[in-house]
């Protein structure tokens, strides 16, 4: 499983540092890494994705040349403005940090990334990488490049749109917090713990989240039952974890070390699945 990288204001180098500080305000071009879990999780980030499946990382999409891609090579420039009294743009208020900036122009890059999608009817954008200026891809998928200058921050995005999705990837490895049969280690509500019970008799592929709240959910019968499950949580808003898939637990005491986004799974979803939360 891999942690969520923080978002990281780390300009390029001191070398930018010292033009940044001699220079004119709109020559300033600083460079900032944004963790992708950062922004892909807040509210209005999904209500521009809405129901699209979206997969970052090279190893989300499919081999060159396969029938499912409808566009192989899209690359989009998000930009983010700097916010603050700005008559020109009918704006009032107080400027944006550069966190802001980064993260307003990482979502303008989603945003025109699924107008491309939509354009050409495509069931999902799948191998998102952040390549600035078309010269500095990052395949893993985890962070994006922005560059902020005085007025402006910038994203590049490069992925495919294909035309349908490509099969579930393995499942994580599992743990040894409890048996999957142990219903009574499921850390959960009693009337949680009895559908966790349901849970174990349904079939394979399935999945069990568990809600920060205490709700649950669960998948059963569908390879991307994972992806799915941990998706719905991202959609509605709501932090949750992976707690079984398949014949095994994957759960952890340890916060940090569980599995709460399909981004580090690097798979895939599909639409319409089966579901239960009650």
């Amino acid at each position: 499983m891999t942690r969520s990288v923080p978002f990281l204001l780390r300009p390029a180098a001191a070398v930018a540092l010292a033009f940044a500080v001699s220079l004119p305000a709109q020559a300033r071009n600083d460079t900032f890494m944004v963790a992708v879990s950062d922004v892909i999780n807040k509210s209005r980030t999904r209500e521009i994705v809405g129901a699209l499946p979206l997969r970052f990382g090279a190893a989300s999409a499919p081999e060159r040349g396969s029938p499912d891609i409808i566009r192989p090579d899209v690359v989009v420039e998000g930009v983010g403005s700097a916010g603050g009294d700005d008559p020109r743009q009918h704006r009032i208020g107080p400027p944006l940090t550069d966190e802001e900036r980064c993260a307003h122009a990482f979502e303008d890059a989603l945003a025109r990334l699924v107008a491309a999608a939509r354009e050409v009817n495509a069931a999902a954008i799948v191998g998102v990488e952040s390549d600035y200026k078309n010269a500095a891809p990052i395949p893993d998928g985890r962070t994006v490049e922005c560059h902020a200058g005085g007025v402006r921050s910038f994203v590049w995005l490069r992925a495919q749109l294909v035309r349908s999705l490509a099969p579930a990837r393995p499942l994580p490895a599992g743990t040894s917090f409890a048996p999957l049969g142990d219903v009574d280690a499921v850390p959960i509500s009693d009337a949680g713990k009895e559908r966790y019970r349901h849970f174990l008799t349904l079939p394979s592929p399935r999945a069990f989240v568990i809600y920060e709240d205490g709700n649950w959910r669960f998948y059963w019968k569908d390879p991307e039952a994972v992806t799915k499950a941990l998706d719905h949580c991202a959609r509605q808003g709501k932090r949750c974890w992976l707690y079984a898939a398949d014949d095994r637990v994957v759960w952890s005491p340890d916060v940090d070390k569980r599995i709460g986004s399909s981004a580090q799974l690097g798979g895939a979803a599909a639409a319409d699945p089966k579901d239960e939360h009650q």
